[in-house]
């Protein structure tokens, strides 16, 4: 993520700031007077909701690091154990690491600066501003291996990245979901490939 650094996202932070307390003084302004209507008040929370949704991503996305290598390091240590275990069975092209893309780096760095601690699904959400990509892609997380777990508290949803420990007997579940992805394969192919996952 080097073309989204902290440098940018402390800019656009700073940018966006002014407005959303603006839009926070108008919202209180409506709550403290009598004669605002029902419509004008629902105005000013919409018009305060946006300004803040993207003033407090930037600032969330400011807080994290360019890079990330500790993800990079999780895939290689994935990949290695998918070459060590079945590059004598499995093609080389299906022995890739899957659920490595912005969003996913993104929730992972959040997840790992409070690594032990729960972090609340709405903070991850703000940060992706996509509420089924976030639930979705954390999942994924889960998928590669990584002990993340879930907790309700409520009504809030938390996550919380345990340790930095994979578990490998993920492994054939990811190489079997780039099987199934392939555009160049029968089912027949597929199924076969498949099957020598378990030998």
């Amino acid at each position: 993520m080097p073309e989204d650094n902290e440098e940018q996202y402390e800019a656009s932070w700073r940018s966006l700031k002014p407005a959303s307390a603006f839009a926070v003084r108008e919202l209180h302004s409506s709550f403290e007077k009598e004669s605002t209507s029902a419509d004008d008040l629902i105005d000013a929370y919409l018009f305060a909701k946006r300004n803040l949704a993207q003033s407090m991503q930037a600032l969330l996305m400011s807080q994290l690091p360019s890079e990330c290598p500790d993800f990079a390091e999780l895939r290689a240590r994935i990949q290695t154990e998918m070459k060590n275990r079945y590059a004598d069975r499995i093609p080389e092209q299906f022995l890739r690491v899957l659920y490595g893309s912005k969003v996913h780096k993104i929730l992972f760095m959040i997840l790992l600066q409070n690594l032990g601690k729960r972090v609340d699904s709405d903070r991850l959400r703000l940060a992706t501003s996509d509420d089924v990509h976030t639930e979705r892609r954390t999942r994924e997380l889960r998928e590669l291996g990584l002990n993340i777990t879930t907790s309700k508290e409520d009504g809030s949803q938390f996550y919380t990245l345990v340790d930095l420990e994979i578990d490998f007997s993920k492994v054939p579940e990811l190489i079997e979901k780039v099987i199934k992805k392939s555009q160049t394969l029968s089912e027949a192919e597929k199924g076969e490939l498949a099957s020598r996952l378990a030998k």
